[in-house]
């Protein structure tokens, strides 16, 4: 099916701005406006009626303004067609005012003549939900690699851990495009980010870094730390990007960490005497304001202008979100003061010891936690929401919901 770009803007009367793609007049199914699929089939008339209906706040919005005689700023839709195979791709940005743009993908196959739903693309492109979960701390990583926000670690985390099951997608020359909900301090919260991921079946590129007890291993894009101490060897856990180097140094006296160098230039930290006690090492993301790397070595990074950054400098920079507070619900509360020595009491039981950063998983940061009461040492998550705290696995709790508690 060929395509012809139009790059005439129509002005409605409503103040309306609609731009795209229009097919050949030949052409059995094409699409001439944003909410306009010309095709006779039930499957079109209704999607074309969807697409209205979504709209028709917005159009009624432009229409008071204009009797009344005012204009609504910055206000427009604008709109794209693309095919792959048989498959018809709208994709809809609607921009009102201050807010970041909004998105919305509908798919509609021209052989079938039916609207196709993202959960059977999701199946045709072998898409899973860990998939969506990789790209979006991708994406992430890509949008945020040199900036530097005390919370960045947090908007990471809610990224990662709040993602929607139902992202949408379309292929634009082959290539696969995934729209992206990335966490934002400005605006709603959140702003849309156009992705395209790089969807390797194999990877080449193999590393191994060794310190004293502790060997790091890139091995078809998984990373590994083996511990003689305990003859075992871990897997590392949070790890979202593809690395092409990794990198063991003792970084301050008896203080070992692991580094991982991915291949668009920005450094992952892995705290590894961190995990080691708790049998679970994760990734902790990059470090922020840190990017266009080429290699590691000796405790250092080499940039792509040959400068050399000291880790443990980069590392002392990176901002960490403190949990101090009191949260509390129905029958839980949990007091976590700036050293991280918690109290916990629940109906039957009270608990108290040490909680302490590991790393980030796809459900949220990994803390540690000795229970000095019952010799416990063992990890939760956690994922800090504004003024809450939801927490999986800690003692005999699945999971909490905890609202933080003003004093």
């Amino acid at each position: 099916m060929t395509w012809i770009k139009l790059c005439s803007i129509v002005f409605l009367s409503l103040n309306l701005m609609f731009t795209g793609c229009k097919s050949q007049p030949n052409e059995e199914v094409y699409i001439s406006d944003f909410y306009n699929i010309h095709c006779d089939s039930k499957s079109a008339k209704k999607l074309n009626q969807t697409i209205k209906n979504e709209y028709k706040d917005l159009v009624d919005s432009l229409d008071e303004a204009k009797e009344e005689g005012y204009t609504l700023p910055d206000t427009k839709v604008s709109y794209d067609v693309y095919t792959h195979s048989n498959l018809l791709s709208l994709v809809i940005k609607e921009e009102v005012e201050t807010e970041y743009p909004r998105y919305k993908v509908y798919h509609f196959d021209s052989k079938t003549k039916k609207r196709v739903s993202n959960k059977k693309l999701y199946k045709k492109y072998k898409i899973s939900q860990k998939d969506m979960k990789v790209w979006a701390a991708q994406a992430f990583d890509q949008v945020y690699a040199n900036e530097y926000y005390d919370n960045v670690k947090e908007l990471r985390a809610q990224t990662i851990g709040l993602l929607p099951s139902n992202l949408d997608v379309f292929y634009h020359k082959g290539k696969l495009n995934v729209l992206i909900p990335v966490a934002t301090n400005f605006g709603s919260g959140t702003k849309m980010v156009l992705y395209r991921p790089n969807r390797k079946k194999s990877y080449k590129i193999e590393d191994s870094s060794t310190f004293d007890q502790m060997a790091l291993t890139l091995k078809n894009n998984k990373l590994s730390l083996y511990y003689s101490g305990t003859d075992k060897t871990y897997e590392v856990h949070g790890c979202f990007n593809e690395y092409k180097q990794v990198h063991v140094y003792e970084i301050g006296p008896g203080v070992t960490y692991g580094f991982a160098l991915t291949t668009n230039g920005l450094v992952e930290v892995i705290a590894i005497e961190d995990g080691l006690p708790i049998e679970r090492v994760c990734s902790q993301g990059p470090l922020y304001g840190l990017d266009k790397v080429k290699s590691l070595r000796s405790g250092q990074a080499l940039t792509e202008n040959d400068q050399l950054i000291d880790l443990f400098d980069a590392l002392q920079n990176q901002p960490f979100k403190s949990l101090e507070g009191t949260y509390r619900n129905e029958s839980v509360t949990l007091q976590i003061d700036e050293n991280g020595l918690y109290a916990m009491q629940d109906q039957e039981n009270s608990h108290s010891g040490l909680l302490f950063s590991v790393g980030m998983e796809e459900d949220g940061f990994v803390y540690g936690y000795d229970d000095y009461n019952q010799q416990v040492l063992s990890y939760c998550k956690v994922m800090p929401l504004y003024e809450k705290l939801e927490i999986k696995n800690l003692f005999d709790h699945d999971k909490l919901e905890l609202e933080y508690q003003y004093e």
